[in-house]
């Protein structure tokens, strides 16, 4: 018989806050989001969002990626529209991927927009443009972090770091609707066996999630806490997350097969990937994506859409085009 491998997850019973049953029930009202996957990888000519990490790219060489990352189309205003006529109700956005890499004015790195050409801060533009609409904004985190030198060599100051910048996150742009984590695998002990991957992703200490959990649902009683652990959810955590899947569901092959006893939702992609990869381009039809948002819909579950902007800050417009659609589809039949 084939023992199943130990997973060990971090206790986060010390949590003592979860949203708001307000929170909660408009994050379930939603219904449909979008989801965007942003940053410096969106300027390479292959590969993904874990380039860095796949290609081994020295951190001085892809740092340099910075001076070229000016997405002068980028419009906030074009965006919410955008989300108004396709109907979806909230923005989940990457703040910070596993590369480093900010989309926002943080006081704790130099690793940001604000040091591109393009000096703005995306996210206070989103922020105002979703709040004029009456559109929720949620941040995607990612625990991993390639490039911050304390990530390797001191775990504490890491922690310290990130949880700075959930503060930041939770304190600079009115409110927001909720954060989702990714970066925290408790069960890829297999992945972590290689050196490399060990090296890239493995955490040394513990990530404090309890605490974590308690800074965002007291700066933001609002807002929904997930994980993308790929297990059931944990003390803190307001709802459970699938990747292309349907919940219970792992078609996929890491998604987790029970169903725990907060509200779901499932996380798509419009395209092939989950960033811009026009070498890997491949946009779903809008009848694929009513028939996986129906799925969805029956098994009372929150549908997140994800499109990869463009370097040049706009949204593809296939992509575009397909959620429109689904918008008017939506609102037709009032599904």
């Amino acid at each position: 018989m084939v023992k199943k491998p130990v997973i060990k997850i971090e206790d986060t019973r010390r949590a003592k806050l979860q949203a708001s049953p307000k929170g909660l029930r408009k994050f379930k009202e939603a219904a449909f989001g979008l989801s965007a996957h942003w940053g410096l990888y969106s300027l390479s000519s292959g590969g993904n969002e874990w380039i860095y990490y796949a290609d081994r790219i020295p951190y001085e060489i892809y740092r340099k990626r910075m001076e070229k990352f000016n997405p002068v189309r980028f419009c906030a205003e074009e965006w919410a529209d955008l989300m108004v006529e396709s109907g979806q109700k909230f923005l989940l956005i990457t703040s910070k991927h596993h590369d480093g890499f900010c989309i926002y004015d943080s006081a704790h790195t130099d690793f940001t927009v604000m040091n591109t050409p393009f000096r703005r801060d995306i996210l206070a533009e989103l922020a105002k443009a979703l709040r004029d609409r009456n559109l929720g904004l949620h941040f995607y985190y990612s625990l991993v972090d390639w490039t911050h030198p304390a990530y390797r060599k001191n775990w504490g100051k890491y922690v310290e770091y990130y949880q700075n910048q959930i503060r930041e996150l939770c304190t600079n742009y009115g409110k927001i609707e909720g954060i989702l984590f990714d970066g925290y695998w408790p069960n890829a002990g297999s992945f972590f066996s290689d050196k490399a991957a060990k090296e890239y992703f493995a955490a040394r200490g513990p990530w404090d999630l309890a605490g974590t959990y308690d800074i965002i649902h007291k700066l933001q009683p609002d807002a929904v806490v997930t994980n993308n652990t790929h297990v059931l959810p944990l003390k803190g955590e307001d709802y459970q997350v699938w990747e292309l899947d349907l919940p219970g569901e792992n078609k996929i092959g890491f998604n987790c097969t029970e169903i725990g006893d907060r509200q779901t939702a499932c996380w798509w992609n419009l395209n092939a990937g989950w960033s811009y990869q026009p070498w890997n381009h491949n946009v779903k039809s809008a009848e694929s994506l009513l028939a996986t948002y129906r799925d969805v819909r029956a098994r009372g579950a929150v549908f997140l859409l994800n499109v990869g902007p463009r370097p040049f800050g706009d949204i593809h417009p296939e992509e575009q085009a397909v959620l429109r659609t689904m918008g008017q589809t939506i609102r037709r039949l009032k599904i």
